[in-house]
């Protein structure tokens, strides 16, 4: 899957997929700071905050690091599917 990042001036970045748009990602400047946080949307009312780092090249890093082994992941979606314990 392809992302893209965009720069949406005002001190934020977002992380896309590059074939619907959907953010997945998103990188912000914390109150005029030298500090930046990242954080990942999960629905429309629940956000991951991945944390706070001390520059915008760590904190996209950090973003694309937890995409990248998201798509590494196999997810298991039905309870049924697990294993017995």
């Amino acid at each position: 899957m392809t992302r893209k990042w965009k720069d949406a001036a005002a001190n934020s970045w977002y992380y896309y997929k590059t074939h619907n748009g959907l953010v997945v990602g998103h990188v912000y400047n914390l109150a005029h700071t030298q500090l930046w946080g990242a954080k990942i949307p999960v629905n429309a009312t629940e956000e991951l905050i991945l944390g706070n780092y001390i520059n915008v090249d760590f904190a996209r890093s950090a973003i694309e690091e937890y995409w990248d082994e998201k798509d590494r992941t196999l997810e298991v979606v039905h309870e049924h599917l697990l294993p017995a314990l």
